[in-house]
């Protein structure tokens, strides 16, 4: 059966899922809700939804799911709205970043045969709104779903969208979740966050610190260009796993404080060898839980163009680029690019190509 969905909510999220499942297979319908008449022409206009209304009721009437892309302390309202016209059979979703207390309020807020089944896409990007929608921020991406108990009907029609997205479906309980994106999602927000202002405030005496700050001043710190509400939200839906988290973190940067304060060589370096130790165990060929992927490193000349120039020729040979990262730039002199590939042809391929085209690269790790 070919889906029909209703998304409320046409910013970054929401407008990027329609444009996503406008373009897949087995959805026959995608309706956007928004407040303003002029961001549901223009979602239109770009291919984010095929119709839509400032009417959130008649939005989602006669949908087989509902997805809720706002702020995550708005959709507990917007639900209690919608619901007199939801029917029987229709899955409630969403994307929101915290997943227990939705999973606590949203269910006695709907009628009778009307599921809901939390959602969270681990994907995003520090722009915001329609204007930066894109068809495959989901692609590849782990989307995590979280079912109010087990074997839950609405579950499968829900992994039927992440899969109509392109993402790939983690199943976690709510307090897993939320537990487990405060430390690596929420708590490095905060922590850029509060080096953007503590730097900020050094720049005030001397403005020639922003001026010194390099690329991976700029790494650590991206995600602090994000919605200053969607995070204030986070936080505020999420607070005991976060605090819990800064104290973890202000335990960890007390030792290193201690240390330098004293002088103390050996256990700085231990400190430093111990986070070392821990940062080697991410995952080096595989992008979080997803499935492994094989890489390779291409060195760059500085010259307009040379992106393309190696991104063409694999392409050219009809092999899949599944990930790419410039991990550095050196201006004047080029950079490196770091290249994934699905499985070892892929990767092989691509090597022999780049080889023959006289660039220099190297598989990685």
């Amino acid at each position: 059966m070919a889906l029909s969905v209703a998304i409320v909510g046409l910013g970054l999220m929401g407008a990027s899922m329609g444009m996503a499942l406008c373009r897949a297979p087995g959805v026959d319908r995608v309706w956007g809700i928004a407040r303003r008449a002029d961001t549901v022409a223009e979602a239109v206009r770009v291919g984010a939804v095929h119709g839509g209304t400032t009417d959130l009721r008649d939005g989602v009437r006669g949908a087989d799911v509902v997805v809720f892309a706002t702020p995550v302390r708005t959709i507990a309202a917007l639900v209690a709205e919608a619901a007199p016209a939801l029917a029987a059979g229709t899955v409630v979703t969403d994307v929101g970043s915290t997943k227990a207390e939705l999973c606590r309020t949203l269910p006695p807020l709907l009628p009778p045969g009307v599921e809901y089944v939390g959602g969270h896409p681990m994907c995003g990007s520090e722009r915001t709104g329609l204007e930066a929608a894109d068809p495959y921020l989901y692609q590849n991406a782990v989307y995590i779903v979280t079912p109010l108990r087990p074997n839950q009907p609405g579950v499968s029609r829900v992994l039927a969208l992440v899969e109509a997205v392109g993402a790939q479906p983690l199943i976690l309980d709510a307090e897993q979740h939320d537990r487990a994106v405060a430390a690596v999602s929420h708590l490095p927000h905060l922590i850029a966050t509060a080096l953007v202002l503590a730097v900020g405030r050094v720049a005030e005496q001397d403005p020639r610190v922003l001026a010194l700050a390099a690329g991976g001043f700029r790494d650590t710190t991206r995600v602090a260009s994000g919605d200053a509400v969607m995070w204030r939200d986070i936080c505020l839906t999420n607070r005991g796993p976060i605090l819990e988290m800064i104290d973890l973190f202000r335990a960890a940067l007390d030792e290193a404080r201690r240390a330098v304060a004293a002088g103390d060589e050996e256990a700085l370096t231990q400190h430093m060898a111990e986070a070392r130790a821990v940062r080697e165990q991410l995952p080096r060929h595989r992008k979080g839980i997803l499935s492994p992927m094989r890489e390779l490193v291409v060195h760059l000349v500085d010259r307009p163009g040379a992106i393309h120039e190696v991104t063409g020729c694999i392409a050219a040979k009809g092999i899949n680029i599944k990930d790419i990262e410039i991990l550095r730039v050196r201006e004047g002199e080029g950079g490196t690019l770091r290249l994934a590939f699905a499985t070892d042809d892929d990767l092989e391929q691509a090597l022999a190509e780049l080889e023959r085209r006289g660039f220099q690269a190297r598989r990685r790790g």
